[in-house]
């Protein structure tokens, strides 16, 4: 216990605290995501992923032929990688024919989706939409918003200007797009169909394969501004549920002793679903270097600069302390 007492107005500056725009205070936000599980994602992209820690959006289609035919790959080996999410794809990639089917096609895919992730409870799954030719979606708007709620879904943004191939072709105008999101402090993203397969010969491309020579620089590039703190690269729910909790939150300082300060978080968004932490940022004296951060049983250490402490934490009491 700190031995805390009431915070004084002399004292107002020290334990005010922000809640980060983004994760570990990045400037914005980048969303990679990867349409229609071809194998050129598993043969190419998340081997690249992997070497840079890449993590990235894959919305799969578990009846599609493509899928069926690796899909002791999908689920066993994939998941392990670390940089993969699934999103739902729904299971076919054919469409829709009336309210019963959309049950299968986007209820039964997300239900796939945590059977293969093994949650200890339902978690938010991505969604989107396939592209299907004309008269093959037949379900309206109302409905869509219903079985998404109901299947616990968050719908991705819109294809429109974000398509690799179809609508960016060049590594140039990908990058274009995190610089984007760095100079709004907001979120960007891209989403990927198929990518170019050179070794060994695999027989055929995938769906709008983006060249190699274009992915493997746009990786580079969103890595360099990782690095550099300006991108958080994640995926599509990671992201939907920081920005959700930080805009349902607030911090309060409740009381400060000289070697210590406790502060509440409270957070107005569902915590079943919404329940991940936020990045704080809190201003302490200038002579303090080491700062251990409690939650009930749970302690960390992080380091304090120029008068400042970053540290991440679940909606609740925390404590601040050092030696």
């Amino acid at each position: 216990m700190l031995g805390l007492l009431v915070l004084g107005k002399s004292s107002a500056e020290v334990g005010d605290t922000r809640v980060a725009r983004w994760k570990d205070d990045r400037t914005a936000a980048f969303l990679l995501m990867f349409d229609d599980g071809w194998p050129s994602h598993w043969q190419v992209a998340i081997p690249e992923m992997q070497k840079r820690g890449i993590i990235g959006t894959f919305y799969i289609n578990p009846a599609k032929g493509e899928y069926k035919k690796f899909e002791e790959k999908w689920t066993t080996e994939i998941p392990k990688t670390g940089v993969v999410v699934f999103g739902d794809h729904t299971m076919t990639h054919q469409g829709v024919k009336d309210l019963e089917n959309a049950e299968y096609e986007i209820g039964e895919c997300a239900n796939y989706i945590r059977n293969v992730t093994k949650k200890p409870k339902p978690e938010l799954v991505s969604y989107a939409q396939p592209g299907v030719g004309p008269g093959k979606w037949n379900l309206s708007d109302e409905d869509t918003k219903v079985i998404l709620k109901k299947h616990k879904l968050i719908d991705r943004p819109t294809f429109s200007g974000h398509g690799a191939v179809y609508h960016l072709k060049t590594t140039e105008e990908m990058l274009a797009l995190a610089d984007k999101a760095v100079a709004s402090k907001g979120m960007e993203y891209l989403v990927v169909h198929g990518v170019e397969r050179i070794e060994p010969n695999w027989g055929y491309q995938d769906f709008w394969a983006l060249k190699q020579d274009v992915f493997f620089p746009l990786l580079d590039g969103l890595k360099e501004r990782s690095e550099k703190k300006d991108l958080w690269v994640t995926d599509h729910i990671t992201q939907h549920k920081y920005e959700t909790q930080r805009d349902a939150s607030e911090v309060k300082v409740l009381r400060k002793v000289e070697r210590g300060i406790e502060l509440e978080l409270k957070c107005s968004s569902d915590a079943e679903l919404y329940d991940g932490s936020l990045t704080l940022i809190t201003e302490v004296p200038k002579s303090w270097t080491k700062v251990t951060v409690a939650q009930g049983d749970k302690k960390a250490e992080a380091e304090a600069k120029d008068g400042f402490v970053k540290f991440d934490a679940l909606p609740g009491i925390i404590r601040l302390s050092v030696p």
